[in-house]
């Protein structure tokens, strides 16, 4: 990503930048309890050591290790699930089964942040309910190497060692092109624009260019996978809701761009199954120019947008087919993933 900050003289001296950096990152950690990890990189979570993958685990979530066998961990994931995508069995000690073809995802909470998903025909154990949600539990085994002990994840955890794997600077610039904010200092989108974020002290970037007292940057970093919009091109433009009843099993948890005219505002009941009861929800005609309906799950979030909305107002949509339709119509039910302008792109 390339922004603008505003130029400053070099402070006489200071730490590397490795170091500020190094410095930031672990002050910057949230802390973790006694004796947990944290997941530094998406890993399979599996059956046994090197065994059936259950689910893949994001980066990022918090576990608490088990016993070891050679490069595994024993851990144990806890969260929610949408109960629609489950089915009950009786096998090998659980009770409850993943059914979509593309799987689920395990949550913090109800519609809570994802911590992974599971795969079709993963068994768990339920250990609550709530709503349209289920708790459930399930122990497995991940590599050991996917997991960051101590307070800090292991970005963050970067030693003078480490020096010579840092990203080289670009092939046009040179370390001396390298800056580091010496104080807490706004990034603006362009000279004296609006501002995008604030950079911490000893963040460092690399200068590609300059206007007046304003130099442009380049800065690196990372951020969790489930904070993004999926990219434009893995939505599947131009399904109809025909090709769906053809072939249900083909498009449910695939990501579809639909043109929608919004009706109204609904909060689901047990009506309706296939939406988290209590859910808001989108009643609206499409996909357009088809003479149908679909059901849009929105969240808390994303709510405003279409409570701002003029009366039929219409809309390209981003979202992922949660059901072919529902117990009683035939009316697919889309999960809201972003709203799209007219010219396919993020508003």
């Amino acid at each position: 990503m390339t922004y603008t900050a505003p130029q400053s003289s070099p402070a006489p001296s200071r730490l590397p930048v490795w170091a500020a950096l190094t410095a930031l990152l672990v002050l910057a950690a949230p802390s973790l309890l006694v004796g947990q990890s944290r997941v530094s990189q998406s890993t399979s979570f599996r059956k046994d050591p090197a065994g059936t993958v259950l689910a893949t685990v994001n980066a990022g979530v918090t576990v608490t290790p088990g016993k070891t066998q050679g490069d595994w961990t024993a851990v144990t994931l806890e969260g929610w699930v949408y109960t629609a995508s489950t089915g009950a069995v009786t096998r090998d000690g659980f009770d409850v089964s993943i059914t979509p073809a593309k799987g689920e995802n395990l949550r913090a909470g109800p519609n809570g942040q994802i911590l992974a998903r599971f795969e079709q025909g993963a068994l768990l154990n339920r250990i609550g309910k709530k709503g349209g949600w289920t708790q459930v539990r399930r122990s497995g085994w991940i590599s050991t190497k996917a997991l960051a002990s101590g307070t800090a994840p292991a970005q963050a955890r970067t030693t003078p060692a480490a020096r010579d794997s840092a990203p080289a600077a670009p092939a046009d610039g040179n370390a001396s092109d390298r800056v580091a904010a010496l104080r807490p200092t706004a990034l603006a989108l362009t000279p004296d624009g609006a501002q995008l974020a604030m950079l911490d002290p000893g963040t460092s970037g690399q200068v590609i260019g300059k206007s007046g007292e304003w130099v442009q940057v380049q800065v690196q970093g990372w951020v969790r996978e489930s904070d993004l919009s999926e990219p434009v091109s893995a939505a599947i433009p131009g399904i109809t809701v025909a090709q769906i009843r053809a072939d249900p099993k083909k498009y449910v948890g695939q990501l579809l761009e639909w043109r929608i005219q919004l009706i109204s505002i609904q909060t689901a009941d047990e009506l309706r199954p296939e939406i988290p009861n209590g859910s808001r929800y989108l009643l609206t005609r499409g996909p357009l120019p088809e003479p149908g309906f679909v059901y849009v799950i929105v969240t808390a979030q994303q709510l405003p947008t279409f409570e701002a909305a003029t009366p039929l107002q219409e809309f390209t949509v981003r979202g992922r087919l949660r059901a072919a339709q529902t117990r009683y119509l035939p009316t697919p039910v889309l999960e809201l993933v972003q709203v799209m302008d007219d010219k396919g792109g993020a508003p």
